[in-house]
C-alpha cells in the first residue's frame, strides 16, 4: 500500500489535521480502514486511537483509493465517533 497525501489542512477549531489522502494498492483489495489508521499513525508518529478514516472509495477499475482522514490532537470519544458516521449519512442521502 502506497500512500499519496493530496491535501493536509490544520483546523484549529476542532482541533484536528484534515487529510484527503490518494492509496495505490496493486495486486490487492481496497484496504481495511484499520489497516489505513495504523499507516496513518505511524506516518504522523500518533497513536491510533487519534486517527478517524471518514471512508474509502475505490476508483473503478484501477488498484487506487481516495480516503478522507482525520487526526485529532486528542484521543477520540466514542460520541465523536458517532457523529462523523451521522455526518457521512447525511451527505450520502444528499
Amino acid at each position: 500500500m502506497e500512500i499519496e497525501i493530496l491535501e493536509e489542512k490544520d483546523n484549529p477549531l476542532l482541533r484536528r489535521k484534515e487529510l484527503k489522502i490518494n492509496i495505490k494498492h496493486a495486486n490487492s483489495p481496497t484496504p481495511k480502514k484499520q489497516d489505513l489508521i495504523k499507516e496513518i499513525a505511524s506516518k504522523y508518529s500518533v497513536s491510533e486511537d487519534r486517527v478517524l478514516v471518514n471512508y474509502i472509495f475505490t476508483k473503478k477499475g484501477l488498484p487506487e483509493s481516495f480516503a478522507k482522514v482525520k487526526i485529532y490532537q486528542e484521543p477520540i470519544k466514542t460520541k465523536q465517533k458517532e457523529e462523523v458516521k451521522n455526518e457521512a449519512q447525511i451527505s450520502e442521502a444528499k
